[in-house]
Order: C-alpha cells, then structure tokens, then sequence
C-alpha cells in the first residue's frame, strides 16, 4: 500500500462552533464516493485520509495538522471509532459515522481494508474497558425538556438521521406522540415502521400533525439549510412551541428565548461531561490500548 497521509482539524485546534460550521456545510454538499481519500466529518471533527496527498475537499483543513502512516492512520481512526476522542467519551453514534464514511470509498479502496480493521479494533476495545457513555446525546432531551407541570404531551423532533431516531424511539417520559420532521418524509417513515405512535411529516404539514397542541422540540439534524432553516425557525418559536433542545452543530435561532438550550451551552455540556466523569480514564486507556494492539497488515 502506498503512504497513507492524513489530516485533520478537531476541537484540539478548532473551536466546536467552527468545526460545526464546517460540518454543516459539508452535509449540504452531495455525497460522494472516492478514489482518492475518505472524508469523515462530524460535529466535532473533520479529516481527510488518502493514500497519497492530495487536496483535501474540505477547505478547513488545508494547512492543519498533518500526520503520514498506515499504522498512525489506523491508530487514530480506531481510537475516533471507539469513542476515546469524543466529546462524549464512548458515545454511541461515532462508531457507525466512521462505518458510513468508509462505505464511501470504492469497493476496491486501499483503505477499505484500514477502515474495516480500524473498526473491529474499536469495537474490542469498548469491550475491554467498558467505553459506553452514561449520558449520551439521545439522553438530554430527558434532561433538559422534562419537568414541571407544563410539560406538553407531544414531541417534536427535527431530522431523520441516527440521533433523530434514538430521539424518537425512545423520548423521555411524559411525552405520548412524537411528529418528526424531514425533508424526506417517505424514507424515515420506512425506517421508524413500529416505533409505535411517531407521525413522520414535511415542512407543509406539520401544523396539522401538530394539532394546535403544545409541544416541545429536539432538533436532532445538521440539514438546516436555506429555505429549510426558515421553516425550523418557524415552528420553534410558534404560539405553541414551549421548550427548544437544539442538538444542531449550529444553533437554529441566534436570538435565545428562555427555554432554549442549544448542546455548545456550558449547562449541556456540563451536564455531560459530569455525568460521564468517570468515562474519561477509561478513554484513555482505551487509547493506550488501541496504539500497543494495532497490527498492520503486510
């Protein structure tokens, strides 16, 4: 295999609300499948891996940090994919956006094979040291919207991706019907069949599935582009809109109402980072244990 170079940009040496800039657009650019890197891109962190160097499509990383390697490559990427480097150590969702990222790659990719590897190293070692968060992203709506005697019976979640579905799957108690809202209703309603009583609607009729009933809202998507992000804004600061959990890499509203609470806030992330404590000892000998049991294939 040829060298593989790297680069990246993460919370080491950008601020979150700059890398959620960035991540923000590149979901609004088409995706692609690659034969010369892989992109992997995430509220926290955006790198660019490729079996020789080339310019990176991300314009955010040009003239960062900049490593070379099959060995260092799989390190790193193993030790994103267990959750070691996350802002949430051992969170849930990292391991499959580096899965999803991979599946971007030609089938016949040299870093297939460095992907796939990196993966299954991930997984050992959440094993080995128990790296599952206490209270990952899908958990704050708990935290943040419930309580008090106002708490309407109905729950809106924007988005249709991974944490918009654990979000909708399981919400927090107190909440009865769930609408969803997506640009692309039909492939979300193919995807939440079962999840009991959860309406799956488009930007149109979402006044209608709500009923005139008063509701709280997570904003679980990165897709807030455009016409699309008027449309967010709309329903969240509606007569009938009360508490606002904005999830977004990028806060919806610039203007904050009292009952907003966007997850860059310091009471988010104080919440997670206390509530997780003693996840941070074992992310880092989680990635210890990554870079002494990484093998490199021949």
């Amino acid at each position: 295999m040829q060298p593989i170079a790297y680069v990246y940009a993460d919370d080491t040496t950008h601020t979150l609300t700059d890398l959620g800039a960035a991540h923000q657009a590149l979901c609004a650019a088409p995706q692609f499948f690659s034969e010369t890197g892989m992109l992997l891109h995430t509220c926290q962190r955006i790198e660019w891996y490729a079996v020789a160097e080339s310019l990176p499509p991300a314009l955010a990383l040009l003239g960062r940090s900049q490593m070379f390697g099959e060995r260092s490559a799989l390190v790193r990427l193993a030790q994103i994919a267990a959750g070691s480097r996350s802002l949430i150590p051992g969170e849930r969702f990292i391991h499959r956006q580096v899965q999803e990222a991979g599946l971007r790659l030609l089938p016949d990719h040299p870093l297939y094979a460095v992907t796939r590897d990196a993966l299954a190293l991930a997984s050992r070692a959440r094993e080995e040291f128990g790296l599952y968060a206490r209270t990952d992203y899908s958990d704050l709506p708990g935290l943040f919207l419930t309580g008090g005697s106002t708490t309407p019976q109905q729950l809106l979640v924007v988005g249709g991706g991974m944490l918009a579905r654990a979000v909708a799957a399981a919400p927090p108690h107190g909440y009865h019907r769930v609408v969803m809202m997506t640009r692309g209703p039909r492939k979300l309603r193919r995807l939440v069949e079962g999840l009991g009583n959860v309406t799956v609607v488009r930007h149109p009729s979402l006044d209608k599935a709500l009923a005139d009933e008063p509701y709280d809202t997570v904003i679980a998507t990165t897709n807030l582009h455009g016409e699309y992000r008027e449309h967010v804004r709309a329903a969240i600061t509606g007569p009938r809109s009360r508490r606002v959990l904005d999830l977004c890499c990028t806060p919806a509203l610039t203007d904050r109402p009292d009952q907003y609470h966007h997850l860059y806030d310091p009471d988010v992330l104080g919440v997670l980072t206390d509530a997780n404590a003693d996840m941070a000892s074992r992310a880092l000998q989680a990635r210890q244990w990554i870079a002494q049991n990484v093998e490199v294939r021949v």
